[in-house]
């Protein structure tokens, strides 16, 4: 990963031509994306975005050719992250924009691929009416299928957008400023102005029918802070390697649990500055 790095930094057509063909490439489309972050994150926005148009071109011509527009929409979706990471050097604006663009990414999937969304749901609703017919309960309707499909969809591009700026930030930290990325994330903070709206905004959903599953989508910045908090007190209190496994582990068995948990957790550190208080206390 660190040679792929290099090589992509040596160049236009380097960078370009790892971006193109990487995103031709299901399994490896992942690699485009934060190619492009990289470019972005260290070049500029206007070097970036030849980059990009590279990297978009396979992924439109499987628009054009499957219907699917989630891969450009990721693309896209990271493009205006690194952008926004590259202006203001804020993570929690990131996450923030991170949210915005997931929505929007979910809801622009629904209108351009609504055969591939369609079929989803309709296998969706089916699994879900076998499984709850065994358990006894009441199945769910199409309209809430699909609500819940285009909520785990805006997660899962969320969360893969936010990898994909991470890894290139940490591409650009490793090549160029050792130790910076891992400052970074250890010392990313939430604060009040955005953890109280957010909270409010997943009360809400949770309230109203239908849309609790768009919960999962806006506890996304709290556990991507709430993590880097838990890196902070396991590097602080230089804890065995493998409770980063346990933590991550427990993360996706129990993310439910875990989501709330951090969510708390990164509230009063917003509010408390908990890293503070535990060095002031140890001092």
């Amino acid at each position: 990963m660190k040679g792929l790095a290099n090589f992509v930094m040596r160049g236009r057509l380097q960078a370009s031509g790892v971006a193109a063909l990487t995103s031709a490439l299901p399994i490896l489309g992942w690699l485009g994306t934060s190619v492009v972050a990289l470019v972005i994150l260290r070049q500029g926005i206007k070097e970036g975005l030849l980059v990009f148009l590279w990297a978009a071109l396979p992924l439109i011509v499987i628009y054009q050719t499957g219907g699917d527009v989630s891969g450009l929409a990721a693309l896209v979706g990271t493009f205006v992250l690194a952008s926004v990471l590259r202006a203001t050097t804020s993570w929690e604006l990131t996450l923030v924009a991170a949210l915005i663009a997931a929505t929007l990414g979910s809801f622009i999937f629904s209108v351009l691929s609504e055969p591939i969304l369609s079929a989803f749901v309709e296998w969706y609703v089916s699994t879900i009416a076998t499984l709850a017919e065994e358990a006894g309960v009441a199945g769910i309707s199409f309209d809430e299928g699909r609500r819940q499909a285009m909520s785990y969809l805006a997660m899962g591009q969320g969360y893969l957008m936010i990898l994909a700026v991470m890894l290139a930030r940490w591409w650009q930290s490793h090549l160029f400023n050792p130790g910076g990325f891992k400052q970074e994330v250890q010392g990313l903070r939430l604060s009040p102005k955005v953890c109280v709206p957010l909270i409010g905004l997943m009360v809400l959903c949770a309230l109203t029918d239908g849309y609790a599953a768009w919960v999962g989508l806006l506890a996304m910045p709290f556990v991507v802070a709430g993590s880097g908090l838990v890196h902070w007190f396991f590097a602080h209190k230089k804890v065995p390697s493998q409770w980063y496994f346990v933590y991550y582990m427990l993360l996706m068995l129990m993310f439910q649990w875990v989501s709330t948990l951090l969510v708390m957790l990164v509230f009063a550190d917003g509010a408390l500055d908990l890293r503070r208080r535990i060095e002031s206390k140890e001092d």
